[in-house]
């Protein structure tokens, strides 16, 4: 096996710090032919495990695509319970966390796009109470080049968290094929984070701005 197939087995399944760290998603997109057929067998008897569900999106495997569409519409129905039972809520005796779906929903979208994956997301960002989630919810719809993404992303600029403000406007900025460099102190990626609200303001007229026109781009 060559050294990206090595690499990508160490991240995915025996790297005990993967989840802080991240998947080597380089190496798995590097390998061709016969490792990139071992590697998808090899994810697709890993699920329903998170790194699973990203390695086959990052494949954009058609096998794995009934399986993912099957866990993607169980986790979807508990989002649907979660508004009305207080148990699935934050705080709940049972509650319901959205990241399995929102992993789900970026693999699935990969492999075919259809408008129920990142409708779903899109819920999330706009409702979720941990930010975190809906801090997810931008990345996943930075790979989603539609028009329903983008309205998404320019309203989570109203946001009360930062980070989910700074994300949405990198994410559009990556959306319509342009940097998004954070670096600069006078970015528009971190003004939109102020907690002024004319710099915000200014921030978000500069995005709009730098964006209008341009064509979207898919992963």
């Amino acid at each position: 096996m060559s050294d990206a197939f090595d690499r990508f087995r160490y991240s995915f399944f025996e790297d005990p710090t993967s989840a802080r760290d991240g998947l080597d998603i380089a190496s798995l997109r590097a390998i061709e032919d016969y490792e990139r057929g071992e590697a998808e067998r090899l994810l697709l008897a890993f699920l329903p495990d998170a790194r699973a569900v990203i390695g086959l999106g990052v494949l954009r495997s058609a096998k794995a695509e009934v399986e993912l569409s099957r866990l993607f519409d169980t986790e979807r129905k508990q989002q649907i319970d979660a508004r009305n039972d207080p148990a699935m809520q934050p705080g709940g005796s049972n509650e319901w966390y959205p990241s399995a779906m929102l992993y789900l929903a970026q693999a699935l979208w990969r492999i075919r796009p259809e408008p129920r994956w990142p409708q779903a997301v899109i819920e999330v960002l706009a409702s979720a109470r941990d930010w975190v989630f809906r801090h997810e919810a931008v990345l996943v719809l930075a790979g989603i080049g539609e028009p329903d993404a983008v309205e998404a992303l320019v309203n989570a600029f109203d946001d009360e968290e930062p980070l989910v403000r700074h994300g949405a406007a990198r994410a559009l900025l990556t959306l319509h094929g342009l940097p998004a460099d954070f670096t600069d102190p006078q970015a528009v990626t971190i003004r939109i984070m102020s907690r002024d609200a004319a710099r915000r303001e200014t921030a978000r007229l500069g995005i709009l701005a730098v964006i209008a026109g341009r064509a979207l781009v898919r992963e």
